[in-house]
């Protein structure tokens, strides 16, 4: 019977005479690890290293410096029982847990410095594993040089959805690489995407693999991050929520996020609180009525609104709640007036769309269409036009892909009757072949027979005349011409 991970636990505390943590113990009766530094004692660390290692059933993990609530973002230390040795036995025991489990979720590391060979551990693990969904680092790492070492490997696991880099003194050269990550993860899932779409299948782009949301609070990216980061969005329709309070950001920034946003209806959530720089209320007001209108049921069950009104972790100056409350009271008092601007341009590219794609199938069978409040066919690649391509220039390059597909096909079945010509051709070669070995042998054969059957005669025939011609030479020698065959010997 498999041992539970609470037993595994409790069996590790009994074997060194310890009592277990209960509220580690509590935390483990729900496949939750959740270990809090400032109250694990020395001798404690052994059996919780233990219980974490080659573990396959833990489902979410939680390493956390504890500190006061109300204090979230405030620099936490680590405590003396959390030495250097223990921190390296926790990441290797961690790395283990994260290569053998495939139910793993979860992994929050926060607040705990993280040196580049316990990143490295850290790295091995996320690198084997398929399953882990939410990666949080807050506080862990510190700078880009950190953050360019964990990078390499979180840039190829697909299977992380959000990511949180919270507090990790990132700047707007961290943000060229999380550009590099959305970029690639975007041409990675449009191919799955594409793949789905050939031979006229319709396919389903909730279910591509991949981020869907970004948390960078507390980092100041400034505006140029915003800028790389809106750069790499526009082509990107999966990423559904991005995090940046506190990000040192203007107003100069906030104008990208809306231009990119005007383009973009997959982004629900954007949280821009904190920034004292953004002084401009109507920009703001801009921005949520776009996420009003990007509004949708996604899997994080967030609304706009909730980018104004929900609890501040760090209390914000008093200049900074006044501007709040007065986006929060005006979106109140509009509330009717986005909701039909979000409906009627929802009906504007519903038609729009339904139009394009009735044009481009026309010669396919059995197409069925919805009302006017039915989506459009799934067969498109992208949800929304993209930016500065007008609907007749979308419809001239499917058409070029299409014929590009159908010369490929005439293609491949000419060269699929060449082959078989060919084939057809060496047969009769090879059969050719065969025929004039067995001949070239069959003559071989006969020649050796007729030599060895002609040879004796032949020496005899030899013998005979030398014997003939040495009785010629005795009879002149008794004729008395000797002086002949001395000459003829001679």
């Amino acid at each position: 019977m498999k041992t539970s991970v609470v037993e595994k636990y409790k069996t590790a505390c009994a074997a060194i005479g310890l009592a277990p943590n209960s509220f580690i113990s509590k935390a483990l009766e729900n496949q939750r690890l959740h270990i809090r530094i400032g109250k694990i004692q020395p001798e404690e660390w052994k059996p919780i290293i233990k219980c974490l290692e080659n573990n396959s059933s833990i489902t979410e993990i939680i390493i956390e410096a504890t500190v006061p609530s109300h204090c979230i973002y405030v620099k936490k230390s680590t405590t003396p029982s959390f030495t250097l040795a223990v921190k390296n036995h926790l990441m290797k025991s961690l790395s283990s847990c994260l290569v053998c489990s495939s139910v793993v979720r979860r992994l929050s590391i926060i607040s705990v410095p993280l040196k580049k060979a316990q990143l490295d551990l850290l790295s091995h693990g996320l690198s084997r594993n398929q399953s882990l969904e939410f990666l949080c680092l807050q506080g862990s790492i510190s700078g880009h040089k950190a953050f360019n070492a964990v990078f390499s490997t979180v840039r190829m696991c697909l299977n992380i959805v959000h990511l949180d880099f919270s507090q990790c003194k990132l700047s707007d050269e961290s943000c060229s690489l999380i550009g590099s990550l959305i970029r690639s993860q975007t041409l990675e899932r449009h191919t799955q995407t594409w793949k789905h779409t050939l031979r006229y299948n319709n396919p389903d782009t909730t279910t591509v693999s991949g981020l869907r949301r970004i948390t960078l609070n507390g980092n100041p990216i400034g505006d140029d991050g915003c800028e790389i980061i809106t750069t790499a969005m526009q082509d990107d329709y999966w990423i559904k929520a991005i995090d940046l309070q506190q990000c040192d950001i203007s107003d100069e920034g906030a104008k990208m996020f809306l231009v990119m946003l005007e383009d973009n209806s997959s982004i629900s959530v954007l949280d821009l609180r904190l920034n004292s720089k953004i002084k401009d209320e109507k920009l703001l007001e801009k921005i949520a009525d776009c996420l009003n209108r990007n509004k949708q049921n996604d899997a994080y069950g967030f609304i706009p609104g909730d980018l104004l009104d929900r609890k501040k972790a760090v209390k914000p100056k008093k200049t900074a709640r006044r501007s709040i409350s007065n986006i929060n009271l005006r979106n109140s008092l509009n509330e009717s007036r986005a909701s039909k601007k979000a409906t009627q341009y929802e009906n504007y590219y519903n038609s729009m769309l339904k139009n394009s794609v009735v044009k481009n199938m026309e010669h396919l069978n059995d197409i069925s269409l919805n009302n006017d409040k039915d989506k459009f066919s799934p067969i498109l690649i992208h949800q929304t036009p993209l930016p500065k391509q007008s609907a007749a220039a979308k419809i001239g390059e499917e058409t070029k892909i299409f014929a590009m597909l159908d010369e490929l096909k005439n293609d491949l079945e000419v060269y699929k009757r060449e082959l078989y010509l060919e084939k057809e051709k060496t047969k009769v070669l090879e059969s050719k072949i065969s025929a004039l070995e067995r001949e070239n042998l069959f003559l071989k054969n006969q020649q050796q027979n007729q030599s060895s059957e002609l040879e004796p005669e032949l020496l005899e025939t030899i013998e005979t005349s030398f014997s003939q011609f040495h009785n010629f030479l005795d009879m002149l020698k008794q004729a008395g011409y000797g002086d002949l065959c001395q000459l003829v010997n001679k």
